[in-house]
């Protein structure tokens, strides 16, 4: 049956060893230095397709507001109000 070392007598050995390689060679063993950890980035949400609709109604506001287009919004009537439809809306009636 073969005689196995133990931890602390295999300890010791590779010790001597490379203590003897240093005194024979001292370049054997090259040193560098540590590498640095990567940053990390920021986090970046993706971009909605409400966030690129409201870009794209954005824009054709600007581009009509530019061009002199004036949009007017279409109320709806509140209640105790009368309707907002007049006989304008509907000519040929």
């Amino acid at each position: 049956m073969l005689n196995r070392p133990d931890k602390d007598a295999l300890l010791a050995m590779l010790e001597s060893q490379v203590e003897e390689k240093l005194q024979h060679d001292p370049d054997a063993v090259t040193t560098y230095a540590a590498l640095r950890e990567p940053e990390r980035k920021p986090y970046i949400s993706k971009r909605t397709v409400q966030d690129n609709a409201f870009d794209k109604k954005l824009y054709q506001m600007r581009a009509d507001a530019e061009a002199g287009v004036m949009h007017t919004p279409n109320r709806e009537p509140v209640d105790g109000e009368a309707p907002s439809l007049r006989l304008d809306d509907y000519p040929g009636l």
